[in-house]
């Protein structure tokens, strides 16, 4: 089972305890396959050392993280121009899904969740998803 799993799901994983931590830990155990991009990975790193948010790691810090993140997923090469939502990062959730084959985006993000599916890859929250599985 492919998935993305978007950056506020992980953001919650890495900070609180709760369904995302549990997707998270699936994760660790091999029962999902973490697909994700440098792109995302790059935005995760902005979001954890940005002075605006709660998290304000860091460069080091920040780095440790991201890396620990990336040691249990695929990264992937993205070549998709997708132009379907207004967020450019969206956009770019939905190439990583896109390139890296993967069947699930996990997000929290409601503009990803109103699409349901984009070529055959389903949208959903992380309860939903765990619901399933």
């Amino acid at each position: 089972m492919r998935a993305v799993i978007d950056t506020n799901v992980l953001i919650s994983a890495i900070f609180w305890t709760g369904s995302p931590k549990r997707l998270l830990n699936r994760v660790r155990r091999g029962e999902v396959t973490f697909v994700t991009s440098r792109v995302l990975l790059d935005e995760l790193k902005e979001i954890l050392v940005r002075p605006d948010k709660p998290f304000k790691l860091s460069e080091e810090e920040a780095d440790r993280v991201v890396k620990a993140i990336q040691n249990v997923a695929e990264v992937v090469e993205t070549q998709s121009q997708v132009r379907v939502c207004r967020d450019e990062k969206d956009n770019k959730v939905l190439e990583c899904a896109v390139d890296g084959r993967a069947e699930w985006i996990i997000t929290g993000d409601a503009h990803l969740l109103e699409l349901q599916s984009f070529k055959n890859v389903r949208i959903v929250t992380v309860a939903e998803f765990l619901r399933r599985f």
